[in-house]
């Protein structure tokens, strides 16, 4: 009797391949999108100080808009200043040989994986830009971040029997901090995928998701509104192993000293006129098609007898709201999470 490799040939299966990408990306949550005209351009910032201040006296007889009879009211003003973006392209590209394209077995299909991977590559830059922006503890002015600590007495969301240990007191101080600095209710919350998984564990958590339905959480097993707040979980990896090695993973959310981290801040319905936001990303249109977003380009490369891909956006992402000092004030950092 033959055995099995004589009378089967092994082939490609044409029902399964494997892939490994993110299943979601969260970065255009955190930095809404705004179109733009041009690579270059500016915008206008109204001075926070014109829109919330008051009268400084106090009573009736000290508030600067009171007008007696037959006097003029107050007179006052307001000023406004600019801030630059600038988007600049970025890009990459692969070449597809026509040799590749006709040997290959079903289901491969060089051209449609090539322009996966190189679009995979490009909205990975782009989470991984916004959060080393997000990350970065110096962003912050003092009163807009907390960095949590460990061990039984701590802070840490983590350390479950620690009377410290109080998210919703975090959270608490977190959305009065934003409120003062900008006048607006966060209404967002953005957690490292690990924060998460700690901070639903949480037994003050835990004691308030007990009679919800699974489908009303998130995948930590969260409530998708907490305390107010859109909770976003940024659950994107990244290979961090130098080229040629061994694939190393780690998470793309994380603060600039490794560890976990919650971000509650403000975003707009939508950017629009006279709004204000924790970030933007300021997307123009391709130079030479004028599309925005994700573009795909290809052409023929004769002389090496195949097709050349590439993928390219043009961006750019910043603070918007902002201090003095032009630290970030729309958002308020905790890291530490899960110290």
């Amino acid at each position: 009797m033959p055995i099995q490799s004589q009378v089967h040939i092994d082939q490609a299966l044409t029902n399964l391949s494997v892939m490994y990408r993110n299943e979601s990306y969260v970065a255009d949550s955190i930095f809404p999108i705004v179109p733009v005209a041009k690579r270059s351009d500016k915008y206008f910032v109204y001075r926070k100080e014109d829109f919330l201040s008051g009268s400084s006296g106090a009573g009736t007889s000290g508030v600067a808009s009171l007008r007696r009879p037959g006097t003029e009211a107050a007179e006052i003003d307001y000023s406004a200043s600019t801030q630059v973006y600038f988007a600049e392209e970025y890009s990459y590209r692969a070449f597809v040989s026509d040799a590749e394209a006709s040997a290959a077995d079903n289901p491969m299909q060089p051209d449609s994986d090539q322009t996966i991977h190189l679009t995979e590559r490009l909205m990975l830059d782009n989470e991984i830009t916004v959060a080393g922006l997000v990350g970065k503890r110096a962003s912050y002015p003092a009163a807009n971040k907390l960095a949590l600590t460990g061990g039984s007495t701590g802070t840490s969301w983590a350390q479950y029997g620690s009377a410290n240990s109080n998210p919703f007191n975090d959270i608490r101080t977190a959305k009065l901090a934003a409120i003062k600095s900008i006048g607006r209710e966060p209404n967002a919350m953005l957690l490292s995928v690990d924060a998460a998984r700690v901070l639903a564990d949480h037994p003050l958590v835990k004691d308030l998701t007990k009679y919800t339905h699974p489908d009303a959480l998130t995948a930590s097993g969260l409530p998708r509104v907490l305390r107010g707040l859109t909770v976003i979980e940024g659950a994107a990896q990244k290979n961090i192993a130098a080229e040629g090695s061994p694939y190393s993973g780690a998470n793309v959310w994380q603060a600039d000293d490794g560890t976990a981290l919650a971000l509650i801040f403000y975003r707009p319905p939508a950017p629009s006129l006279r709004s204000v936001s924790f970030g933007l990303s300021f997307e123009a249109p391709d130079d030479a098609t004028g599309t925005r977003g994700y573009t795909v380009r290809r052409w023929r490369e004769e002389r090496r007898k195949g097709t050349m891909i590439e993928v390219s956006f043009l961006r750019d992402w910043r603070f918007v709201a902002l201090d003095g000092d032009g630290l970030a004030i729309g958002g308020y950092l905790i890291t530490g999470v899960t110290a």
